[in-house]
């Protein structure tokens, strides 16, 4: 796998690391590490279990909506103070996250590759990480990735967007279609396994305590994900995973500020609803050339 992009440092302050052409930003020891035990202890203190198995969620502010790829319209958490805490020291203060998803992954879980939704959230991304480092895979979407998009699920969060954009609120997706059956579900899984040869991956570690932001590129245009497996090569040694935490931040769009314009429609929830909307022989064109 290639070796990630060499960062700039900023001169004002080396724990600062960015790749400009890019749009990320990675800054060590974001939190301290009695920031990090207290969130951790605040975590279970809701959620006693770690089954081992799979990941564990917890959700504040408006909920992240797993079927429509948004925020919940209805679903609404305080937000803890262990977060509102540091939100003042993210670096990008025009408009401040309302979004929260705090998680929890067992040593060997990941998280598939994939592009956030454009059209229901802001631009800055924000993942903060703390327990296990872990590295996160980037890499420039391609047109195995558009395809991706279109497949059966996705075509849900078409739906239920076009509904919010024509002024309707309070939409429940799962009374708005009807589930995929067991063969659908197979085959949707096996056509995201296929693997994307087009461009090449790299692997950036996040260390614990730190913050990365993915703005531009980043995040409209790469996918990224962690692969699941138990021991990660860091620094040339091999090391085991240790249970991992995590909370990704995103500011919600409602009403006439949902949608988006960026330079990727292959990956762009929007535009794939622009494109579906079409004659259906423009629907059949590479979704990468239009």
């Amino acid at each position: 796998m290639p070796s990630v992009p060499a960062p700039v440092t900023d001169p004002e302050n080396p724990k600062i690391q960015r790749w400009d052409d890019i749009g990320l930003l990675l800054i060590h020891d974001f939190i301290t590490e009695d920031e990090e035990a207290a969130m951790i202890a605040a975590f279970h203190a809701v959620d006693h279990r770690l089954d081992g198995k799979r990941r564990i969620s917890q959700h504040f502010g408006y909920h992240f909506d797993y079927t429509t790829f948004g925020a919940s319209e209805t679903s609404f958490t305080p937000v803890p103070s262990y977060i509102t805490d540091f939100l003042p020291r993210l670096p990008v203060q025009d408009y401040l996250p309302d979004q929260f998803t705090a998680q929890y992954y067992p040593p060997g879980a990941g998280i598939p590759p994939h592009v956030d939704t454009h059209s229901m959230f802001g631009e800055a991304l924000y993942s903060l990480s703390y327990g296990s480092a872990v590295p996160m895979v980037f890499r420039m979407s391609d047109a195995n990735d558009a395809r991706k998009m279109r497949l059966p699920r996705r075509s849900l969060q078409s739906s239920v967007l076009e509904s919010k954009m024509e002024g309707a609120s309070g939409t429940n997706p799962e009374s708005a279609a009807t589930a995929p059956d067991s063969q659908t579900t197979m085959t949707v899984k096996s056509k995201l396994e296929e693997p994307s040869p087009e461009n090449p991956s790299w692997e950036l570690v996040l260390p614990p305590r730190s913050l990365l932001l993915m703005t531009g590129p980043a995040r409209y245009g790469y996918t990224h994900g962690i692969k699941s497996r138990k021991t990660d090569i860091i620094n040339g040694e091999m090391v085991h995973r240790q249970g991992r935490y995590s909370i990704t931040m995103r500011t919600v769009r409602r009403g006439d500020e949902i949608g988006c314009n960026c330079v990727f429609p292959g990956v762009c929830d929007a535009r794939i609803r622009e494109e579906q909307s079409r004659p259906a022989a423009a629907q059949r064109m590479d979704p990468l050339e239009k």
